[in-house]
């Protein structure tokens, strides 16, 4: 892998790529697989895009940005067979803790222990979410039959309409807040419906056991990026500012940088593509299309400690609090269990505002929900770590770009589709797993199949969508 810019450098391929996350390392997996010659341009030091591994001593890592290997992530799966990575599962044994207004208690099972007016309201929400989430096509959610109501509201104005308890809204908020790292009122009821579907159920959205949170990478995610880079011509360091469509070809501007090449890949987020000049000008739909997928704001945090204490009082590092500025804490121990590491989510406005704070503080603020949640030992990590990815200039915001109203009805239909000699990769382009790992390996698949229908290249796709 070639990490070095090569300053007022000219190169030439067959296809170069915008972006070295799983998106674009997997569309030049797939163009170079069929003996065609690709460059990567990524703006990072490092490949991985929204996935990246921490170091905490030795060869102990932990993940600060996407992690999870769902139950249902096919492809995702099939790449890590490949690349001879192997997973585990999250650890979820014992009990769960929950936060509301009258402290903090610990449950079993899936359902916490509240109210029963609370818990009835609660159940009825899901079953309704999951009832209207199966008239979504997972992969044309715009087929759906209410879908242009449902593109036009938001998820929070359907829970202010559907969820009668305060202590359900509560709680139903600071899930929903973490999951989407946005305001329910921000966030668009039918991409929502979307995912909710292709997860095969809200409670698998949270659900470790044949849900979304199922197993995590062993060494971590990004050695998923590092393994396809390895195999690649990967050039960091090199933010592109222009792509110029000839017709026969196309040119990359990458400051001192120029690649030219038969086609081009653009795998980055849209809140980062919408600021690359295009020559001819995208179309107003694709134009609209990359305007409406604002990214959510999410402050992740790792904390280490020497043991996993919690789970010496028989609980699973699990727990959710209505009171912040962390939502939810998961345990994130390596495979053996040593060292112990809890992860913390601060999503959408509570991230927004706890970046303003100075460093110490901001510690102090999550330390303080840790030692609420798991006694005093919390209080005195090894580590802390925070990674707040609004303020990160190569990602501006995570988990994934989220559907403006009217957006999905309007503009998705065709978006991801081929731009002339330009073609679109990132989860962003697909419904199927839409925000994860193997939505982002699915659409590099795709992109690269298009490429290479494009230039006439015969050659079977295995596990081609």
């Amino acid at each position: 892998m070639d990490t070095d810019v090569v300053a007022g450098g000219h190169r030439e391929a067959d296809v170069v790529v915008v972006g070295a996350g799983l998106a674009g390392l997997m569309a030049a997996r797939v163009v170079a697989a069929a003996g065609l010659k690709p460059v990567v341009l990524e703006a990072r030091d490092r490949v991985g895009g929204r996935t990246v591994n921490e170091h905490i001593g030795g060869t102990v890592v932990v993940e600060m940005g996407g992690q999870y290997v769902a139950h249902r992530d096919t492809r995702l799966r099939a790449l890590l067979a490949e690349l001879g990575i192997d997973t585990f599962p999250v650890y979820d044994r014992g009990a769960h803790l929950l936060e509301l207004e009258r402290g903090v208690r610990s449950y079993r099972g899936k359902l916490p222990r509240v109210r029963p007016l609370t818990l009835l309201d609660l159940g009825r929400a899901r079953w309704r979410i999951d009832r209207s989430a199966k008239q979504v096509p997972t992969t044309a959610p715009w087929q759906a039959p209410r879908a242009r109501e449902w593109d036009n509201t938001s998820f929070g104005s359907w829970m202010d309409a559907n969820v009668r308890t305060r202590e359900g809204r509560s709680l139903l908020h600071a899930a929903f807040t973490t999951i989407w790292a946005d305001d329910p009122h921000g966030v668009n009821l039918l991409g929502a419906l979307s995912r909710v579907h292709e997860a095969g159920g809200f409670e698998n959205l949270t659900g470790t056991r044949g849900g979304v949170l199922q197993d995590r990478v062993v060494g971590g995610a990004t050695r998923v990026a590092e393994a396809m880079a390895a195999e690649l011509d990967v050039v960091c360091g090199c933010p592109v500012d222009a792509i110029v469509d000839h017709g026969s070809s196309v040119e990359v501007e990458a400051g001192s940088t120029r690649v030219t090449a038969r086609r081009a890949i653009v795998a980055v987020p849209p809140v980062l593509a919408r600021r690359i000049r295009f020559e001819p000008g995208l179309a107003d739909v694709g134009r609209k299309a990359l305007d409406c997928l604002a990214p959510g704001s999410v402050i992740k945090v790792a904390v280490a400690y020497e043991r996993p204490f919690w789970r010496d009082r028989g609980l699973s590092g699990r727990a959710l609090t209505i009171d912040g500025p962390v939502t939810t804490t998961f345990d994130n121990s390596p495979p053996d269990g040593g060292p112990g590491v809890l992860i913390g989510f601060v999503p959408g406005p509570r991230a927004r505002e706890l970046a303003k704070r100075p460093a110490a503080e901001r510690r102090d603020a999550v330390l303080a929900t840790f030692t609420r949640l798991f006694g005093p030992e919390a209080a005195r990590p090894e580590r802390y770590l925070e990674k707040d990815w609004t303020g990160d200039p190569w990602s501006r915001g995570c988990y994934y770009g989220l559907p403006a109203p009217g957006a999905v009805t309007e503009l998705f239909p065709t978006f991801g589709e081929p731009t002339g000699s330009i073609h679109w990769a990132g989860t962003e382009t697909t419904f199927r797993s839409l925000g994860g790992m193997n939505g982002a390996v699915a659409s590099g698949e795709r992109a690269g199949g298009e490429v290479l229908a494009a230039l006439s290249v015969d050659v079977e796709l295995v596990g081609a969508l």
